[in-house]
């Protein structure tokens, strides 16, 4: 009796283990994160080497929305690459020999063994696409960045309301916006509504707050709001 509970005991382990196992990705998945890891790998002053090729990739199966692919470089060594998936997309949010805990969730990095070092994410938001977490940069306009925050350094992040300082960076479009100049406001941000997407917590609201000199057209609270 205390045998077969034993292995009863071990058949739930393993199904238990398999649970949250990472899979492998659909050839939809494969296709579309090979053509997101080349397109880093060749872009303008990327921090890859151009030789790096996949050895592996995995999705997780906590939250489908995230996946990690091994490299080797003959030139640079082995390297980890995790992606975020976003509008059908799948963006870049980490890359290295090892990576910042805040490229995903910590359960999602530990599911496709992913080691990490400091700072943790333990919220995120909305860049045009990727999560990210407490960004010292965002952008704001995502067709054009004619719209961005800059040198933001933000307080409590984590909590139901994080603060920031920074700088908002603005084209004005005179006399249309690829001949426009960019200028800076100093704002205060505020960014609220935690919500949870996945194993994410992700600030759905960021109120953005010009307590001098505004750009024109934009309100002195100006309001955006994202998905995960």
């Amino acid at each position: 009796m205390h045998r077969m509970l034993l292995v009863v005991g071990l058949i739930g382990l393993a199904l238990a283990g398999s649970a949250v196992a990472a899979r492998h990705p659909t050839a939809a998945e494969r296709k579309a994160i090979t053509a997101s890891v080349s397109g880093y790998l060749h872009m303008p002053n990327s921090p890859a080497a151009k030789d790096n090729k996949i050895v592996s990739i995995a999705v997780s199966t906590l939250d489908a929305r995230y996946a990690a692919a091994r490299l080797v470089s003959k030139s640079a060594g082995p390297s980890e690459m995790v992606f975020h998936r976003s509008m059908s997309t799948w963006f870049v949010v980490g890359f290295g020999s090892l990576l910042g805990c805040n490229s995903a969730p910590k359960e999602v990095l530990t599911e496709l063994s992913i080691g990490c070092s400091p700072p943790s994410g333990r919220a995120w938001i909305n860049n045009c696409g990727p999560l990210v977490s407490a960004p010292q940069s965002l952008v704001l306009t995502c067709a054009d960045a004619n719209y961005e925050l800059t040198a933001v350094s933000w307080h409590a992040w984590g909590t139901q309301r994080a603060t920031a300082a920074g700088i908002a960076r603005v084209n004005d479009c005179n006399p249309y916006c690829a001949a426009g100049h960019f200028h800076s406001y100093r704002i205060t941000a505020i960014a609220d509504q935690l919500r949870r997407c996945g194993k994410a917590r992700y600030y759905r609201r960021l109120t953005i707050v010009y307590p001098a000199s505004r750009p024109t057209g934009i309100p002195r609270r100006d309001t955006h709001t994202f998905s995960c």
